[in-house]
């Protein structure tokens, strides 16, 4: 009779992991990109409404429109560095 076949993790080049099972280091990653690209947008957002602040030469509506795109941009860039602070806490607290 035959010695058994035997197959290890090594042959087929698997980690510790469970086969699709990502790293906390790649969620990690991924959600600061996306953290980097929000906090980018949210910049961008407060530039562009202080330009229409600039150019709105006195008009009241225009005025009023353009300090709430500066108010909701700095609002959403304040979620966006909580999120990544609390993000951040529990990869590296709680998920290693």
């Amino acid at each position: 009779m035959a010695a058994p076949i035997t197959i290890s993790k090594s042959d087929l080049h698997l980690g510790n992991d469970a086969p699709g099972q990502i790293q906390s280091a790649q969620v990690e990653q991924i959600l600061m990109t996306v953290y980097i690209v929000a906090g980018m947008a949210a910049v961008i957002v407060i530039i562009v409404g202080g330009i229409r602040y600039a150019t709105s030469a006195g008009d009241s509506s225009g005025v009023q429109s353009a300090k709430n795109t500066v108010q909701y941009a700095v609002v959403g860039l304040v979620v966006v560095l909580a999120a990544a602070a609390i993000t951040d806490f529990v990869i590296k607290n709680i998920a290693k």
